[in-house]
């Protein structure tokens, strides 16, 4: 009996053996093939975003420190607040990066945004009445913050290479796939947040997914797409 055990690992274990020098292989060659990509230019300069999307207009703009942008290693970037005739507010930020983990990465709100007192209620995938490149009912990614009695609705996604991305692990497989099959990796991270000013979060979801829309269809003219 302990012979037959002994025959069984001497054949279990180079098995094992070489299962793992073949993950190590892969991993080697994913590692090399998607990390000599060729940082893609923006298209057009976020500093040309439209000033008016919808029935809001540009009330005020945020630069980052130069700390914050070294930290995010972000090529191109806006930060800007609108504001509509009704006075409600929209923050819409967004990132643009040539070779995203080469360059510099995106963070995630959901590691930023918890913190001074506010942490996330809700999360939830939510689309939008919008066409990217031949892609219908888009979804992206959407969370209720709050901080005891206060709310924010917050939207979010990645605008990648003709794609739309609402997902942060979605994001890193794309991120390979396209790196080893389109020597890219450049990327953009989308993000609007709007405070619920009356207690009314439905009707404060429903005009930030119409902005949005708006913006998403604008961003199209910056951000390179499936095809350069």
């Amino acid at each position: 009996m302990v012979g037959g055990h002994a025959l069984m690992l001497k054949m279990i274990y180079p098995g094992r053996v070489i299962i793992l020098l073949c993950l190590f292989g892969v991993t080697w060659y994913l590692l090399q093939s998607t990390s000599s990509v060729t940082p893609v230019d923006i298209k057009k300069p976020l500093s040309e975003f439209p000033h008016q999307i919808g029935n809001y207009r540009l009330n005020d703009s945020f630069q980052s420190s130069a700390g914050v942008l070294e930290l995010l290693g972000v090529d191109d970037y806006i930060q800007y607040d609108y504001v509509s005739d009704k006075g409600d507010h929209i923050n819409l930020y967004v990132g643009y990066y040539r070779a995203v983990g080469i360059e510099g990465g995106y963070h995630s709100p959901k590691n930023c945004i918890p913190g001074g007192g506010w942490g996330i209620n809700e999360t939830q995938k939510v689309q939008l009445a919008q066409d990217l490149e031949g892609n219908n009912h888009l979804k992206v990614a959407q969370m209720l913050i709050r901080k005891g009695s206060e709310y924010q609705v917050v939207l979010y996604w990645f605008q990648n290479r003709g794609r739309i991305i609402a997902s942060e692990y979605w994001e890193k497989i794309y991120q390979v796939w396209d790196a080893l099959f389109m020597g890219r990796r450049d990327g953009s991270f989308v993000r609007i947040i709007a405070y619920v000013p009356d207690g009314d979060i439905e009707k404060t979801e429903k005009r930030v997914r119409v902005f949005a829309t708006s913006a998403l269809k604008e961003l199209e003219n910056h951000l390179p797409g499936a095809v350069l």
